[in-house]
């Protein structure tokens, strides 16, 4: 007996290289190019569209959250340089609910929101796991 036929879609879990490239893609096209900060900020910091609307940056190029008590850190910090994310800030974006459905709605783009957000989670879980590796070797050694 069959109790559950649903298949639940998992999230497509894009690489570095497909984000930076979906990110030129959007950049580039008259159409999406104001969406590409968004799409850029999103990537970079795992954060939905609408924790963006106000936030201020550190020297680090980590970003200041009103909701959140600690600083949150690029994933990859070049990517704050390599999509001049600090060059427009989101006061400058109209309206960001509607940036949003825009990037959702861009036939074009292959990665969503919900896409990116899992992309970053997997990633910022991978990198936790290599530093704690990292720090026990250490550990080890000094012993």
């Amino acid at each position: 007996m069959i109790l559950n036929n649903h298949k639940r879609k998992m999230p497509f879990v894009s690489t570095d290289q497909q984000i930076v490239e979906e990110y030129f893609n959007l950049v580039t096209n008259k159409a999406t190019k104001e969406i590409a900060w968004l799409y850029g900020m999103v990537a970079t910091y795992g954060l939905k569209p609408s924790k963006l609307i106000d936030f201020t940056w550190n020297d680090d190029l980590s970003i200041n959250i009103k909701d959140k008590k600690k600083p949150i850190k690029a994933i990859h910090p070049q990517w704050v340089f390599l999509f001049s994310l600090k060059e427009k800030d989101s006061k400058s974006l109209n309206n960001i609910n509607n940036t949003l459905l825009k990037i959702m709605d861009v036939s074009n783009a292959t990665l969503n929101v919900v896409d990116l957000l899992h992309a970053h989670n997997l990633r910022k879980k991978h990198y936790r796991t290599i530093k704690k590796k990292q720090r026990s070797l250490v550990s080890a050694n000094l012993s």
